[in-house]
């Protein structure tokens, strides 16, 4: 039969294709026989049929063809006698797990390879599906392409770095991948993929002793980032070392009696702490007269007389989900010594054996709340187990990302995989917390508690070498947590079971496929944080040129760029800037008359390719160098830098109105001309009587290279704007006048509408035309006449239509001026038209923007435009661009709220109630945001004023922010109940 006549389907094309007479099948070895995956044998047959059988025709077994085309090992096939092949159930499995979630089924792509441009993110899974489906699925939603599952280690190979020899590299050759959608994909790589990334599963620790393979390939001299290595897996495991975590961490737990090893564990590993007593077993066993002083002590002691129950428990690393767990009434020493000597003889020599008090859930009312109907358990006792999940940030903090619950029978030990996941509030409300606030309140103590845990966790892992972590880039990235909510003293409180660092996710896993509006809550944070190390990885040693090294609001770029491990370069016209110290290299040369750029240009690029040599990426945070940052990268022949046309067409406001008015663009989006509005260019006084007839007044009137609102003013009459470009020509006649105005470029103005709306800020990540990051923050109403800036919020509290508008044109406006990859600060005005175009900034966005973009969205705009600087993909998916909205982020951090200070306004205060030092010990303690903005706040200039400082505040919701930064302004003298009612007034949730 010819196969061209007949249809493929996914990852049957190609080398899987057969014809069967089924002959095959028949004379399979009985032993096998139940693996066999052909159209007979399959155990899921119905299914499969439809997949299979097209047309009338049959294939026959795929085994042959699977271990030739899937490159299987011998060695991967060590599996318990009748098992199988490990990974022919695990892909199997995955097409299976495709097909009933409403996926398309693997595609082979193999005949295809790819080639890799060694600039990827490749986060590399060595895993079984269990352990990760929600994070490879979720991962590729934010980064497509980017996670690889690996079901055998054979599909890589471990080789010398090419960076440093005395470390290796994890190269991929085949790997199952997926897109954003979760299409996935079966390729090969030609060269191989190295990996940016590694997870490994393939452990007997994760896999109950199955396979073990991963433990030779990812062991100690990895040159990548990974997560928990084999070492920290079992610390994390331990459960006696994570209780003593508990402790120290305020967090509570059971009162323990801990039995440990002889030797196996470090004697520092355990510190004395109150209720945790700790032994250490005879190095000849545990015996009855050994162990049952120990525990009649343990069981006599006062703060166990509450307690009925006590709980007798192993661990180590292959104990987990209930395994050896046992419960025994307090007053029963007999069946306590029986369980302990059990489970001494079962134990490994390095576990250990816990004996610990017994804790009740809190007493529901007497009918659970089930739906709308209540259920009768009397003479039934239930019980409810919680699994929390914490992440390390991408900034190295610890979030909560997911809550389930587990109700099962009280009498015995039960696991997320013996119940059926359900979350917080629903079993609260059946346990009868019905009342909202109480509900939140118990949530928030179970973040609490969780979050401080890990970030304990991660305290010790700082202190630990390279060796003892298992790696160079090993850390604990996510760990999950499991409670009893107890009563204690008439308070519902959480107390913590158990800790592990894997089997985190399965429960999840099962969860968000019955609730598809919460998929990919629990793995979102963990994916972002090994993005972003894959991102740090890649950024490692890169050289950076940055022209231009601003003033002294840009001084925490030089030490967080130098954190970030790259080598900047730094070209500025003061020989004695402070950030030279701060940099891998400074070059002094004076280019502070930017009329000159071209010249400027060609003798910084000299002076680049003789003193340095190659450099990976060249950028500007100071505006009025961004134009000759785009000519040096230009002779340097570095294409991601903004060509210096399109930086010309940002950096002059009347050209870059004039460019928006241009040709149509494609169909996806609005016209671009539709975002402009009315400019003129003004040399000089006299020019303004023709401007006016194009621009009416009451207009505004602004330096055509400006920036900080420096020479910005709103006229009403030809006479006054008039004065006003005389006066400031006269008084600002070169860039010394004024550095940083865009006076070096040109003393021109431009004369603009003025825009009726509310102000905002749309800081963007582009790259090749694509947003990766999109953030959205509110501006109160400027200071009239000279239109400063005044308040602030993030996140936004406009709806999610209106920010996607602002998104949109921010985006928009952009790429008509060809500014397709790096960082950008977009200001716009929500007018009732829709959004319309102030000015865009083709650099980082500057004043608080940065900190508080960190603070809220755990996304560093820095690093990202370093990284478009290079030419590696920004990828931050806590941003609109990835859907993530407003409410989303204050739902998880909270909302930000500042105002800024200037000399004309808060002079008095800044020299008495609201000092410097004060508001820096404020910032110390936590209770404000406060960034200095001018190195000297004594030395003030009233006239073309910019802000000395700024001050926020944080709060979890608007409401609260507001009335946080009324009171502060208020109490500190500031501004008055009035001024702040009038700066406030757009902060509203609509």
């Amino acid at each position: 039969m010819d196969l061209k006549n007949f249809s493929q389907r996914g990852f049957f094309e190609g080398k899987w294709k057969s014809l069967c007479d089924h002959s095959t099948c028949e004379k399979i070895q009985p032993s096998l026989k139940n693996d066999c995956f052909c159209i007979t044998c399959h155990i899921n047959h119905d299914a499969d049929v439809d997949i299979l059988s097209q047309n009338g025709f049959r294939y026959d077994c795929l085994r042959r063809g699977l271990q030739n085309g899937l490159n299987i090992s011998s060695s991967d096939q060590k599996a318990p006698s009748g098992a199988g092949c490990p990974v022919e159930k695990q892909f199997f499995l995955l097409q299976k797990v495709l097909r009933e979630t409403s996926l398309p089924a693997t595609v082979d792509r193999r005949d295809d390879p790819i080639f890799p441009t060694g600039d990827e993110i490749t986060i590399v899974y060595f895993a079984e599906l269990e352990e990760s489906l929600a994070a490879f699925f979720e991962g590729n939603r934010q980064c497509p392409g980017c996670v690889l599952l690996l079901m055998t280690t054979s599909w890589a190979t471990r080789e010398p770095s090419a960076d440093d020899p005395s470390l290796s590299s994890i190269m991929v050759h085949t790997a199952i991948t997926a897109d954003a959608g979760g299409q996935t994909y079966l390729d090969n790589y030609d060269p191989p993929r190295r990996a940016t990334y590694i997870v490994n599963h393939l452990t007997g620790a994760t896999t109950d002793g199955r396979r073990h393979e991963g433990e030779d390939i990812v062991k100690y001299g990895l040159e990548c980032p990974m997560a928990s290595s084999m070492k920290l897996t079992k610390r994390t495991d331990n459960k006696l070392l994570t209780r003593m975590m508990c402790a120290a961490s305020g967090v509570q737990h059971p009162i323990t009696l801990a039995l440990v090893p002889q030797d196996g564990m470090c004697d520092n590993m355990y510190e004395s702490m109150p209720n945790i007593a700790v032994y250490r077993r005879p190095a000849s066993g545990i015996t009855t007269s050994w162990v049952e002083p120990l525990v009649i002590n343990f069981l006599a002691q006062d703060s166990m007389k509450p307690y009925k129950k006590v709980v007798v428990k192993p661990f180590g690393s292959y104990w987990n989900s209930c395994k050896g767990v046992s419960f025994h009434d307090i007053h029963d020493l007999n069946s306590i010594i029986e369980a302990v000597l059990d489970l001494s003889s079962r134990i490994d020599r390095s576990d250990g054996i816990l004996v610990e008090s017994f804790h009740s859930v809190f007493k529901s009312s007497a009918a659970l709340n089930v739906g709308r109907h209540a259920v009768n358990v009397e003479g039934r006792e239930l019980s409810f187990r919680i699994r929390a999940i914490v992440c390390r940030t991408p900034q190295n903090g610890a979030r909560l990302t997911q809550v389930l619950t587990g109700v099962a029978d009280a009498g015995a030990p039960f696991g997320g995989a013996k119940t059926i996941g359900t979350s917080l509030e629903t079993t609260l409300r059946r346990w009868g917390v019905t009342d909202s606030k109480r509900q939140k309140d118990i949530r928030e103590s179970i973040k609490r508690a969780s979050e401080r845990l890990l970030l304990t966790l991660m305290k010790h892992e700082e202190k630990m070498s390279a060796e003892e972590r298992g790696g160079i880039g090993a850390q604990t990235e996510m760990i999950g947590m499991d409670y009893i909510l107890t009563s204690i003293n008439d308070a519902i409180v959480p107390l913590v079971i158990e800790v592990n660092a894997h089997d985190c996710l399965y429960a999840s896993s099962v969860y968000e496929v019955m609730n598809k509006d919460v998929r990919g809550e629990a793995a979102r944070t963990l994916a972002q944080t090994m993005i972003a190390r894959s991102q740090r990885f890649l950024m490692k040693n890169k050289v950076i040129l940055i022209v231009g090294a601003g003033g002294f609001s840009k001084r925490n770029i030089w030490k967080d760029a130098q954190e970030f491990g790259v080598k900047i370069v730094l070209v500025d016209s003061n020989p004695e800037h402070f950030a030279r110290r701060q940099v891998h290299m400074f070059l002094y040369y004076d280019m502070s008359d930017h009329t000159r750029d071209k010249e400027h240009a060609d003798v910084i690029v000299h002076r680049v390719k003789s003193d340095v040599g190659l450099v990976d990426g060249c950028v500007s945070f100071w505006e009025d160098c961004v134009p000759l940052a785009s000519l040096v990268a230009e002779g340097l022949g570095l294409t991601r830098t903004p060509s210096y046309t399109a930086a010309m067409a940002a950096n002059a406001k009347g050209l870059t109105m004039k460019v928006l008015s241009g040709d149509y663009e494609p169909p996806h989006s609005p016209r671009p001309n539709l975002y402009a509005s009315p400019a003129v260019r003004v040399t000089s006084p006299d020019e303004l009587v023709n401007a006016v007839k194009q621009v009416p007044l009451p207009a505004i009137l602004k330096l055509e290279y400006g920036s900080s609102a420096v020479g910005v003013k709103q006229v009403k009459t030809l006479q006054e704007a008039k004065a006003f470009v005389q006066h400031v020509q006269n008084t600002l006649q070169s860039e010394k006048d004024h550095p940083g105005v865009g006076l070096g470029h040109s003393r021109s103005f431009v004369l603009m509408s003025r825009l009726e709306g509310t102000e905002h800020d749309v800081d963007l990540a582009m790259f090749e035309g694509q947003v990766m990051a999109a953030f959205v923050s509110d501006n109160g109403p400027t200071r009239l006449p000279v239109c400063s800036e005044t308040t602030a919020a993030m996140p936004s509290v406009l709806n999610k239509e209106e920010e996607q508008q602002l998104v949109m044109a921010a985006a928009t406006c952009c790429r008509k001026l060809d500014l397709v990859t790096g960082v950008f600060n977009v200001e716009l005005i929500l007018t009732p038209c829709g959004p319309r175009l102030v000015e865009i900034n083709a650099r980082m966005g500057g004043f608080y923007l940065r900190e508080w973009i960190r603070t809220i969205y755990d996304v560093d705009m820095l690093h990202l435009a370093l990284m478009a600087a290079c030419g590696v993909r920004p990828v931050a998916a806590n941003s609109m661009a990835y859907g993530y909205s407003s409410k989303q982020a204050r739902e998880n951090r909270g909302q930000l709220m500042g105002i800024l200070l200037y000399p004309s306004q808060h002079k008095q205060a800044l020299s008495t109630t609201a000092t410097p030092r004060h508001l820096q010990r404020l910032h110390d303690q936590g209770s404000i945001i406060f960034r200095q903005m001018e190195e000297n706040l004594e030395d003030w200039t009233l006239e073309f004023e910019e802000p000395l400082a700024s001050i926020g505040v944080k709060a979890p919701t608007v409401e609260e922010a507001r009335a946080k930064l009324e009171g502060l302004c208020i109490g500190l003298g500031l501004e008055t109940e009035e001024s702040m009612r009038e700066l406030l007034q757009d902060f509203v949730m609509t």
